[in-house]
């Protein structure tokens, strides 16, 4: 099942808009190729373009999960990607990555807020979430920076294949919309 394609959401500095196939060569290049990328994702790094243009068109936007691909205004492609998929019809679980150029400079901090934006004005969303390793420390911080509450520790919930092959720990944070 295919969604329709997100909207365009724009910040400050970046803006969220859906994954087209030309984007497949600079998301491979910056992003998908890198295997510090989705050290803790649950994909592992893409070995050539072709890989990241299944992606694009199998993957991103298909099954009822909503992808936007994150640019900064002054162009240049995409630094990363972002997305949410619906577990039960009123949460919203959400997750997100960013090239390693771009770690560090609230880039991401700004996507994460036009996310919790997006999902406020739907009516039907009255929980949102998102989980990540133990170890990822950055990615914790950012979302509780963003106004997520730390609910718990998540024992052996996600296999993440770039650290095992078993699954791992991960924390939860989540808010309420409404």
């Amino acid at each position: 099942m295919r969604m329709a394609d997100p909207e365009l959401l724009s910040g400050p500095r970046v803006r969220l808009r859906p994954p087209t196939i030309e984007d497949a060569e600079p998301l491979f290049e910056r992003i998908a190729s890198d295997p510090e990328v989705p050290r803790y994702m649950a994909w592992r790094p893409h070995h050539d373009v072709a890989e990241t243009r299944r992606v694009i068109t199998e993957v991103f936007n298909a099954g009822g999960e909503t992808t936007w691909l994150i640019d900064l205004h002054d162009g240049g492609g995409p630094i990363g990607a972002c997305g949410w998929h619906r577990p039960q019809p009123h949460i919203i679980e959400f997750g997100y990555y960013l090239g390693r150029p771009w770690w560090g400079k609230g880039f991401m901090s700004e996507a994460v807020a036009l996310l919790i934006g997006e999902a406020h004005r739907d009516p039907a969303a009255y929980r949102m979430s998102a989980h990540c390793h133990v170890d990822n420390v950055a990615s914790a911080r950012l979302l509780q920076r963003s106004g997520l509450t730390f609910e718990g520790r998540l024992a052996r919930y996600a296999v993440l294949p770039n650290l095992s092959d078993e699954p791992q720990d991960c924390l939860l944070f989540a808010k309420a919309l409404r």
